[in-house]
């Protein structure tokens, strides 16, 4: 996110660096006196974001928001008579900036549900979700039904109770730091990047 200022105490002595590309920085050793005569650093790997499959139905336009998040803020979810219309995601940064998703599937006029995580203590974990062909979607699979899981609480339903879901985003020991699927004018497929919690 920064650098710091140099703290030196002749600028022209001679120049150093210490680091290695996909690692970080876990603490340092070195050989010291009455002054620091060396520096060395230890590394360990970055965490690597992965993306789990997508889960729900064949069709629509696939659509990814990307995996370059911290975290998911605020989630709105649009509901219709026959499935999920659409969703919109909001997240942070790296740089804890707010970044606006696009919006996935066909507006509701009606409005939509929202769902908003208490940010930076709350990160989800999981998705449930419910698809299947219903009538009125030209025989093809929508998601019916979405629940979404944090380090701290479960959010409600939305649209339709399923006592088993259909399927289930989720990963032992990460958090879910962005969102991808397919979608018309319904959401036909929903899946995940996830990194480390």
């Amino acid at each position: 996110m920064k650098t710091s200022d140099p703290i030196e105490y002749d600028e022209h002595g001679t120049k150093f660096a210490i680091g290695c590309n996909g690692m970080e920085i876990t603490g340092f050793h070195g050989y010291a006196e009455e002054n620091l005569n060396s520096l060395g650093a230890y590394f360990k790997s970055l965490p690597i974001t992965k993306l789990l499959e997508y889960k729900g139905g064949l069709v629509g336009s696939p659509w990814d928001d990307g995996n370059n998040f911290e975290s998911v803020r605020k989630i709105y979810i649009g509901t219709g008579e026959i499935g999920i219309l659409s969703v919109k995601f909001l997240y942070e940064n790296d740089t804890q900036e707010i970044v606006v998703g696009d919006h996935h599937g066909k507006k509701n006029l009606l409005g939509h549900d929202e769902f908003k995580l208490d940010y930076p203590c709350e990160y989800l974990t999981l998705v449930e979700g419910s698809y299947d062909v219903v009538p009125g979607s030209e025989e093809f699979e929508v998601i019916l039904m979405l629940k979404f899981t944090t380090n701290m609480r479960t959010s409600p339903s939305y649209l339709l109770m399923m006592p088993n879901p259909s399927f289930v985003l989720h990963k032992e020991g990460h958090k879910i730091v962005g969102f991808h699927g397919k979608s018309s004018n319904m959401l036909h497929q929903l899946g995940i990047p996830i990194g480390h919690s």
